[in-house]
């Protein structure tokens, strides 16, 4: 039986000179869970992502895994793979290289669309935007770890992907607690089973759809 794994991240303060960025965020995740992050664009949510993992320095942030008392900062990028929103594979790196990078068997990425068999070698310079998208996004949800964050995983794909890639999150959920963010909000709310919108530094517990319209994210 697959342990369940739980994610605290509370209490983030960010801000650059005299602009506030972050002001005592928090977002959970947990296993069998997808927890979901809104906000516009410009609101820090990529930034909150970042503080996470070590890409940005927070004047404050607390991270807890499960119930440990102290966490090991120099190791979280082994519990937690991160989705940014730009390419993270290097250009010159086939898909095939990525995927033995980081464990994950590239047969599962042909299985899920079969037009990656003939990627596999190929640079990634030569791929579409969509198709690194989608490859990325497969790798992350199937590279080992306990948590994984999804900034923008609907970002230029395709709708029949979109749909695709919510039932491999629905699948994927059973193993690890995942974190995702994208402004296509529709879709980021069927994917989650608990949602936050970010605002004004702050994060809201979102439970229904007139939540976000009472937040001024939406206005109908």
């Amino acid at each position: 039986m697959q342990s369940e794994n739980t994610l605290l991240v509370d209490s983030v303060n960010l801000s650059f000179g005299t602009k506030q960025v972050l002001s005592g965020a928090y977002i959970t995740a947990q296993t069998g869970r997808v927890t979901g992050v809104l906000g516009r664009n410009g609101c820090g949510k990529s930034c909150l992502f970042k503080c996470i993992m070590g890409g940005i320095k927070p004047q404050n942030i607390f991270i807890r895994f499960n119930e440990e008392l102290e966490t090991d900062y120099g190791h979280i990028g082994k519990r937690i793979k991160y989705l940014p929103q730009q390419v993270f594979i290097p250009s010159s790196m086939t898909l095939g290289e990525a995927f033995s990078l980081y464990g994950v068997g590239y047969e599962g990425l042909i299985g899920f669309d079969t037009k990656f068999y003939s990627y596999k070698n190929r640079p990634l310079y030569e791929l579409s935007g969509g198709a690194i998208r989608i490859a990325e996004t497969y790798l992350i949800l199937n590279a080992k770890a306990e948590f994984c964050i999804l900034d923008e995983p609907f970002s230029n794909i395709a709708p029949k992907y979109v749909e695709k890639m919510q039932r491999l999150i629905d699948e994927k959920k059973a193993a690890k607690g995942i974190i995702i963010s994208d402004h296509l909000y529709e879709s980021v709310m069927e994917a989650t089973n608990e949602l936050f919108l970010l605002s004004d530094g702050y994060t809201f517990p979102v439970k229904e759809r007139e939540d976000l319209i009472r937040l001024g994210y939406l206005l109908r």
